[in-house]
């Protein structure tokens, strides 16, 4: 009757010991990161990190979508994420039991954006934006040329632009007034490494 006893309390432990450890398995954080700039996935690499249980450092996929495993249900974790020109932001969240969907938006600063591209060619000081090397490739006298005609400047940032999403919208912006007011002619004269020109 004792053994029987025992092999009972020891069958109830095992059980409970199986029903936490799968729920604190299956408590995770399902995060995308989006860019503040674009409301889309950042065009840089993406890296994840849960600080408090130290989990080792991830990347997120290439839509954006990172996995976080074997969390506890109702605690407080502190996420934190890096994109080249985002720097370092923390995100608290607090998880519930089971699968816990969370979008992070990195928050940007853009000097080029499309009302700077408005605004640069309101004033005539627009600037097509390029991202070279250490060492920019200097304009060549066809290049020159294309600068006086269409009243323009290439502007390299050599290894050092700003966030990819800022440099896309103020390009994207520039290359839509050029359009209208040259037709498609400047196209085949530019820069073929202007960045995001199709």
């Amino acid at each position: 009757m004792k053994k029987n006893l025992n092999i009972q309390k020891n069958i109830i432990k095992l059980i409970l010991i199986l029903v936490c450890g799968i729920t604190y398995g299956q408590t995770e954080i399902l995060g995308k990161v989006i860019s503040g700039v674009s409301g889309e996935r950042p065009i840089s690499d993406i890296y994840v990190q849960e600080l408090i249980t130290k989990q080792p450092l991830i990347m997120a996929d290439s839509l954006g979508y990172f996995r976080i495993e074997y969390l506890e249900p109702n605690k407080k974790y502190i996420i934190e994420i890096s994109g080249f020109g985002y720097g370092i932001q923390k995100f608290d969240v607090e998880t519930k039991s089971g699968m816990n969907k969370v979008t992070f938006e990195l928050k940007a600063d853009c000097e080029y954006n499309a009302e700077r591209a408005e605004f640069d060619w309101k004033n005539g000081t627009a600037n097509l934006l390029l991202v070279g090397s250490i060492a920019p490739i200097a304009n060549s006298p066809s290049d020159k040329r294309f600068e006086k005609k269409f009243k323009i400047k290439y502007l390299d940032f050599g290894c050092e632009p700003p966030i990819a999403e800022c440099l896309k919208e103020y390009n994207k912006r520039i290359f839509e007034l050029m359009d209208n007011k040259y037709g498609m002619k400047w196209r085949k004269k530019v820069r073929s490494d202007v960045e995001y020109l199709e």
